[in-house]
């Protein structure tokens, strides 16, 4: 037998490079057309944004399985717990995409997104975060969208929250409530600089309004009383706080007990059955944005019966729960409209989704970024005023959609305010 020509053993090696290398970046090597779909899932497991994650995903998931899959395939999930870490974050992309062969990846909680960005277009597998508010992911599409393109947000980012908090600010609070001094409690993370710049803006942009205390916290921090000590003694009138990996009753439980100044815009795990187990009647009038599809957040006309089907399966929904819900349907739209899972056809087929949500119709924009307003996603500006109901929070804000008026607390009516 004749032996091959060096050059053609070259050729040969190069060929079957070429395509392990394409293999892998597709997520899919070219013949796996049937089985199941494999979706990669990443989050801090036991954890609030976590937990909504994984949930959320797995009631979406059973929901299309049950009805025969995609384009007559079963979705499997392929779940990996980054534990909040950078490092695990991106070993986890890396894992999913790279020997797994996930078609898409959804979810992430906190700054390990930043490392996987940087691994998209190796991998060239769809990011679709769910649990990640930073708006500068959304900038690096805009500026980078070669590098950047293959991810997408089924999420509000960190400026829609500064847009509404920040509304609430001047038109209630301020003009309609005569509120003027304003303290801010803020978690120290990326995400949250947004909200205390525009925060900061609006204030300064109020006649007489002033911005009286200020500070943050680590994810650490679980002695809130020196901090609520300070604020009592700059007159702060209305606090505005943020967080999101520190759960909000940890400080609001030392609030209430302080009888301070009123408070609430963005504290993570507010409006849920676990966060009354831990306040109680004591979270009476604290406010909060509201991000969870609910019978008291109406965001689409299916938001109730979302709610109590998610609840009698995993408890209380949390804040990524229906985004992470609504990223599946937005992810099986894609394929079925692409008619494969390969990598290029299939982001073009996200960059096109169009779909009836839980949170809200969801498209998304130039950036990939799901678009947010009226005809969309919105938000509203909730405040727990039944104290004796786990749920019993209101719509105060945007005046449009508000159903009841900003309360004030009983020890601040009576006159028996902080100093």
């Amino acid at each position: 037998m004749r032996k091959r020509p060096r050059s053609f053993s070259r050729i040969t090696a190069m060929v079957m490079a070429f395509c392990a290398l394409t293999c892998s970046r597709q997520g899919a090597s070219p013949s796996q057309t049937t089985g199941p779909i494999k979706v990669g899932i990443i989050a801090p497991f036991h954890t609030t944004p976590g937990e909504g994650i994984r949930n959320g995903v797995a009631m979406a998931v059973a929901e299309i399985n049950a009805k025969g899959g995609v384009r007559g395939r079963k979705i499997e999930v392929v779940e990996i717990d980054d534990e909040f870490s950078q490092d695990k974050a991106v070993r986890a992309y890396q894992t999913l995409a790279g020997s797994d062969h996930v078609v898409a990846v959804i979810g992430v909680a906190g700054s390990g997104i930043f490392p996987i960005m940087e691994q998209l277009s190796r991998y060239q597998v769809p990011m679709i975060g769910t649990g990640v508010g930073a708006d500068r992911l959304t900038e690096m599409v805009h500026e980078n969208p070669l590098r950047y393109g293959y991810f997408f947000r089924v999420m509000h980012r960190s400026s829609e929250l500064a847009q509404l908090t920040s509304d609430f600010l001047a038109g209630c609070l301020y003009k309609r409530e005569g509120i003027r001094k304003f303290a801010i409690l803020a978690e120290d993370d990326i995400w949250t600089r947004y909200l205390r710049d525009e925060w900061k803006k609006t204030i300064t942009s109020l006649p007489r309004a002033s911005l009286v205390y200020e500070t943050l916290f680590s994810a650490q921090t679980s002695d809130f009383a020196p901090i609520f000590a300070r604020i009592q003694e700059s007159g702060a009138e209305y606090i505005l706080d943020a967080s999101s990996r520190v759960p909000a009753s940890t400080y609001l439980k030392r609030w209430a007990e302080l009888r301070g100044p009123m408070i609430g815009a963005v504290p993570t795990g507010a409006g849920s059955r676990k966060f009354y187990e831990e306040i109680g009647p004591s979270a009476f009038t604290v406010c909060t944005i509201a991000t969870i599809p609910s019978p008291t957040n109406p965001t689409t006309p299916v938001a109730s019966a979302w709610w109590n089907k998610y609840r009698q399966s995993y408890g209380d929904p949390e804040y990524t729960s229906a985004y992470s819900y609504d990223a599946v349907y937005v992810l099986k739209q894609a394929i079925e409209s692409a008619g494969t899972t390969d990598a290029a056809p299939l982001r073009a087929a996200l960059e096109k989704a169009d779909v009836p949500g839980i949170s809200g119709r969801i498209a998304f924009d130039a950036n990939h970024q799901a678009r947010y307003g009226e005809g969309y996603r919105i938000l509203n500006m909730l405040q727990y005023q039944l104290p004796k109901d786990p749920y019993g929070y209101r719509v105060v804000w945007p005046q449009s959609r508000a159903v009841a008026k900003l309360l004030r607390p009983a020890w601040i009516t009576a006159g028996a305010s902080h100093r």
